[in-house]
């Protein structure tokens, strides 16, 4: 699994691979931006927090605490979010991704969350211990 960065000015963890949001909006066309966030919020949620998280851009409350998986990477609401609002750039490689699962045909359905949950909590030891290695990069 790899997982999304967050953007510079998100609040969370960042990585070396962090990019900033505020020179990375409006990077994906409007039909584009849909799309993939449609692919998004069709996957699994592997965890849920009850507070909201901030929009850096706005600085409201208006972000659902959620993380995502689709089996290969993991993302966070807020990387929907400013697909959606902002239209931000997200890795090449994800997008790739993203558009061989749609032109399969790829069924979410087929996801397991517990499974998704285990090694996505794997992955957050690696990261507790220095391994970075799991950041998806731009």
């Amino acid at each position: 699994m790899k997982i999304l960065p967050h953007y510079k000015e998100d609040e969370g963890a960042k990585c070396s691979h962090s990019i900033s949001l505020r020179d990375n909006m409006g990077v994906l066309s409007k039909e584009e931006a849909k799309t993939v966030a449609a692919y998004m919020e069709s996957c699994t949620v592997i965890g849920e927090w009850l507070s909201n998280v901030k929009d850096p851009m706005t600085n409201e409350m208006s972000i659902p605490s959620r993380t995502w998986s689709d089996g290969v990477y993991v993302w966070d609401s807020s990387h929907i979010h400013h697909v959606k609002k902002y239209r931000a750039r997200l890795p090449a490689d994800f997008l790739a991704h993203v558009r061989m699962r749609l032109d399969i045909g790829f069924d979410t359905e087929t996801l397991v969350k517990d499974a998704l949950r285990t090694e996505f909590e794997l992955m957050l030891n690696s990261l507790a211990n220095g391994d970075a290695s799991c950041y998806a990069s731009y």
